[in-house]
């Protein structure tokens, strides 16, 4: 795997999405949160730096206080990209920063499941993904799931999404959530049986099983088992580029 300061496209990105470089300017971030968590964790190993050294680095936690300019960094908003390698590798794709819509869910409410069990983060993120309202997963929802849990030892997380979010809870599987770029939005946009054949071009060129394909506007959501799931982000990692950008790739070799 090259390393992510000699990555220049990869590295570009990340500073974008968490640093000064990308404040004040009006563009989405080029890469979902998770991915900065795990570029973060890749920084901080290659380099030999610690979280105030990395958020240094980065442009993060610096007082808007001239006169604390030379304080030590504050290291919470590395922290916090970091705790989402802590959430379910089943579900963490789907936390996002708050503009992508449904399903994303803004990672700020993510990390209030810290101390779910997997398991339990599952189901609650699973479960609101395959809503179809749409409605939004808010901190107060996950707040009033845990106060169900610790009210009643009888109570099963199954028990406690049914009474807080009026869902039955649903099968769990690997999800993979990625932004679309124009060929693979063009595709869609043309063939009404997108979904069968993208699964089809998943199935024909990765190991494993996939499941499902669903899609927004913006985002596009596959459901597979961890066979797949495993090959999928060691080919992303080979390539050395975000989720979408491999992807959106590897489907736009297909498509043709």
């Amino acid at each position: 795997m090259q390393r992510l300061t000699s990555n220049i496209d990869l590295y570009s990105k990340l500073l974008l999405s968490v640093g000064q470089q990308g404040r004040g300017i009006k563009q989405h971030q080029p890469l979902q949160p998770l991915e900065c968590g795990r570029y973060i964790k890749q920084l901080m190993d290659e380099e030999n730096e610690d979280r105030t050294q990395v958020s240094e680095r980065l442009g993060l936690g610096r007082s808007k206080d001239s006169s604390h300019m030379y304080k030590k960094r504050d290291s919470t908003q590395v922290t916090k990209f970091l705790q989402l390698l802590n959430i379910s590798e089943k579900s963490q794709d789907l936390a996002g920063w708050g503009w992508e819509g449904h399903p994303k869910i803004p990672f700020s409410v993510i990390l209030k499941m810290i101390n779910f069990s997997h398991d339990e983060q599952d189901k609650i993120l699973q479960t609101f993904k395959s809503n179809d309202k749409k409605e939004k997963l808010t901190q107060a929802d996950v707040q009033n799931i845990k106060k169900c849990l610790d009210s009643d030892s009888n109570l099963a997380i199954d028990d406690c999404i049914e009474k807080i979010m009026k869902l039955k809870v649903v099968d769990i599987t690997n999800l993979v959530v990625c932004e679309i770029q124009d060929t693979l939005k063009n595709f869609i946009k043309s063939n009404d049986d997108y979904e069968k054949r993208i699964i089809d071009m998943l199935k024909n060129n990765l190991s494993g099983e996939f499941y499902s394909v669903d899609t927004t506007d913006v985002l596009i959501t596959i459901s597979m088992d961890q066979n797949a799931f495993t090959v999928f982000h060691e080919q992303q990692l080979e390539k050395g580029v975000s989720y979408s950008d491999f992807l959106n790739s590897f489907l736009e070799e297909k498509i043709g």
